[in-house]
């Protein structure tokens, strides 16, 4: 992998195993960033910090099917399967792109969608 997909992957894996906080959501996630979610809709950042407050980390977090591409100078997208699980409640398992925005040195959230994804099913695939 590249150093741009390893600093971006990390970041997001982030999102999972420190999803109780809200100091590493404020720093990761850019000022002007969207996450689309249903049912919730869409979450602004202030919305998405404090969100994080009494929230429970994502344990035994594993990405698939992973694909990071600079799509710009500076803004890359990155698509996965993820899943993982939260202390006493049922394991979370989505499709998930995420764009990402280089600024200040850094890589930050820009925009997030998630999708259900049934496990075992795979990657992409092409239009015939």
């Amino acid at each position: 992998m590249s150093n741009t997909t390893d600093e971006i992957v990390e970041v997001e894996k982030g999102f999972w195993s420190r999803s109780n906080d809200p100091a590493y959501f404020a720093a990761n996630i850019a000022d002007d960033a969207v996450t689309v979610i249903e049912p919730m809709g869409f979450i602004e950042k202030p919305m998405a910090v404090e969100s994080t407050k009494g929230a429970e980390p994502f344990t035994e977090v594993e990405f698939k099917d992973v694909i990071v591409r600079e799509i710009a100078p500076n803004v890359a997208m990155l698509v996965y399967h993820g899943q993982g699980a939260r202390a006493g409640g049922k394991p979370y398992r989505g499709s998930i792109c995420s764009v990402y925005v280089k600024r200040g040195g850094r890589w930050q959230s820009v925009l997030s969608a998630h999708q259900p994804w049934k496990a075992g099913e795979t990657g992409a695939q092409s239009a015939s």
